[in-house]
């Protein structure tokens, strides 16, 4: 028998994934990813572009909650709006595979839908994989020229992911599932044109509202081509010109790994571009240092990768949103701040006093002799009045799977995220629960997420 293609092979996989075959360090992992999502979507809970979704999407007496708010919603008018939270910051983790955000389509997905049909905490957890291991696989078969014809690949991949998701949470059949990623592949969009304003973070949003109206048109019994993935003027070849896309790339080890643990979660520190993270990294050891004590007469040389050239902005940012692809004023602020926090990525924070001059005294240009594929890779110069008291070159950033984050940082991001949205004591009980395993449900979590009015 003719081996499926990689519609029916991811399909194949989904369905049969049960959480007794699920590693416990990925059921540790997704519990850690969760928590990183939720923290992050509690943190921009109440930024203008959750503000402006809720405002549409909301639905009183709706079946759904919308974390960090007092409004309800219905399904995936909630997915969006969560989604749009969950990404609003850039706070939310990456992938390699992928090369975006797996968790901020995913998880406003499984647990809007997991809320409905109140899904189990094991439900959630494999669900979870499930999608990631979508994400990351059709991320390997495109390689980095989807991302160069300007996709954003969170949103595109992502809406895929959260259908596969979704189809596990409602238990749908192969066939079903199939159809679920069919259906997904054709609402699959997103621009990176959008990228430093507020529609990037809406295109994360859609990603997760139209995984959940896949998986819910194929339960319904929507149906779609059957190669609808790897099909001629399919997702794989619309997506990359080039021919440059492989099916066979996503189906090698496929049961045998999971994306989940390898390549891994990657955690973000900074509200920014992760591309600049092993970067950031530098300018703040060298700050602690205190090299960079005087700014008078002092240079920084910033080496960095082809892709991180190819997504930053290139004059003065605009706004809050644009400064998050800037590097020189991301250096700057890390340089003369000794921080990178969402507080440095509002309008104001632009003017405040000596950080246009300083960046000015940052140096980009893209490094030498640099490993080809590694878009986190950078080199740090520090020449002060002349004088080299600096060099250093960072492979990949802290919260990346060889240089994870301790317990204690993973916390405190978390409850930094929280606290204002929660206060002190939901925000912790919160994260005792996401800690906690089996994990808890879809419906605990949504009560522990909730403004309550009464």
């Amino acid at each position: 028998m003719k081996p499926p293609g990689l519609t029916g092979a991811l399909a194949t996989f989904v369905t049969n994934l049960r959480p007794e075959n699920i590693p416990l360090a990925a059921k540790a992992e997704v519990r850690r990813a969760m928590a990183d999502c939720l923290g992050g979507a509690l943190a921009g809970a109440n930024e203008e572009v959750t503000r402006i979704a809720a405002s549409v999407q909301a639905r009183p007496g709706g079946a759904c909650t919308l974390w960090g708010r007092s409004e309800r919603s219905d399904v995936s008018e909630a997915a969006l709006t969560n989604g749009c939270a969950a990404h609003a910051h850039s706070l939310d983790d990456t992938h390699e595979s992928m090369r975006g955000h797996p968790s901020a389509p995913v998880v406003p997905a499984i647990l809007a839908l997991g809320e409905l049909v109140d899904a189990s905490g094991e439900d959630l957890v494999t669900a979870y994989v499930a999608g990631v291991e979508v994400e990351g696989r059709l991320g390997r078969s495109l390689n980095d020229r989807h991302s160069q014809l300007g996709w954003h690949t969170t949103s595109t991949l992502g809406t895929v992911g959260a259908a596969a998701a979704c189809a596990r949470l409602l238990g749908l059949d192969v066939q079903r599932t199939a159809y679920a990623l069919g259906l997904a592949a054709s609402m699959a969009g997103g621009l990176r044109v959008n990228f430093g304003t507020m529609a990037k973070a809406l295109q994360a949003g859609l990603a997760a509202q139209r995984g959940v109206q896949a998986a819910r048109l194929a339960a319904g019994g929507m149906v779609t081509s059957s190669t609808a993935l790897e099909g001629h003027e399919g997702f794989l070849q619309l997506f990359c010109d080039d021919g440059s896309q492989d099916a066979d790339r996503a189906l090698h080890g496929l049961g045998q790994s999971l994306e989940v643990l390898t390549p891994g979660i990657v955690y973000k520190l900074y509200p920014t571009c992760s591309l600049m993270h092993a970067l950031i990294d530098m300018v703040l050891e060298a700050r602690a240092q205190g090299l960079l004590g005087d700014t008078d007469g002092l240079e920084l040389r910033c080496g960095i990768s082809e892709r991180l050239e190819a997504a930053r902005g290139k004059t003065w940012p605009t706004g809050g949103l644009a400064a998050k692809f800037h590097v020189e004023y991301c250096v700057a602020v890390a340089a003369l701040h000794g921080t990178q926090g969402v507080a440095d990525f509002t309008d104001d924070a632009l003017h405040r006093a000596r950080l246009k001059e300083l960046a000015e005294q940052v140096q980009v240009a893209l490094g030498h002799d640099f490993p080809s594929g590694n878009g986190d890779f950078a080199e740090l110069v520090v020449r002060q009045g002349g004088r080299e008291v600096f060099r250093q070159r960072q492979a990949k950033p802290l919260g990346h799977p060889s240089m994870p984050l301790s317990a204690v940082q993973r916390e405190t991001k978390f409850l930094d995220c929280a606290v204002p949205a929660l206060g002190s004591e939901r925000a912790r009980a919160l994260l005792e629960l996401l800690q906690a395993a089996p994990s808890c449900s879809a419906r605990e979590l949504s009560r522990a997420l909730a403004i309550c009015t009464d």
